[in-house]
């Protein structure tokens, strides 16, 4: 009797070991946000007292199968010691999904997916500046970018660098 149950409980132990193993080889996704193809600065929108710009980030699932993006957001690294004459806010949506809202829509990622985020700002003149002369002024700045996912494990971020030149803002203003 005592045989037969060490044979049950070794044949469970081994398909509890034989589960574990079948869940670890399961394939996973791999989000891929390819920040270093970025597109340049392109306006949006321009008034006396706002300049709105965008850049493109293209991202793709290179893994095995699909992933959630769940969040997308970003900070813009000008405080106003560096530079107090233009505020510069931003966020981050899909291109295919434009919000004006600071919502962003969660969307499940195919294995092989592709899809692009764009990052709006909006630069804003401050201190009895003007839009030109905020703009003149203004010098280069990072951004990071971040990206709440998750698959067939926890919850991760996934953070990013771009910086904005500050000739690249100028630039809009030709």
């Amino acid at each position: 009797m005592l045989f037969i149950i060490e044979i049950i409980a070794g044949l469970f132990l081994l398909g509890v070991v034989a589960v574990a193993v079948f869940i670890m080889m399961q394939p996973k996704h791999r989000f891929v946000f390819d920040v270093k193809n970025r597109t340049k600065a392109e306006l949006t929108d321009k008034t006396d007292n706002k300049l709105c710009f965008s850049v493109d980030v293209p991202f793709t699932n290179e893994g095995g199968d699909e992933g959630l993006v769940l969040d997308a957001f970003m900070r813009i690294y000008l405080p106003q010691e560096q530079y107090d004459k233009a505020l510069v806010r931003g966020k981050i949506n899909l291109k295919d999904v434009p919000r004006d809202d600071d919502y962003f829509e969660a969307l499940v990622m195919p294995k092989g997916g592709n899809k692009t985020m764009t990052a709006k700002f909006e630069l804003t003149p401050m201190h009895g500046a003007s839009l030109k002369e905020a703009v003149n002024g203004l010098p280069d700045f990072d951004v990071a970018m971040f990206w709440e996912c998750r698959g067939r494990e926890n919850l991760y971020t996934v953070k990013k660098f771009i910086t904005i030149s500050a000739d690249e803002v100028k630039a809009l203003l030709k």
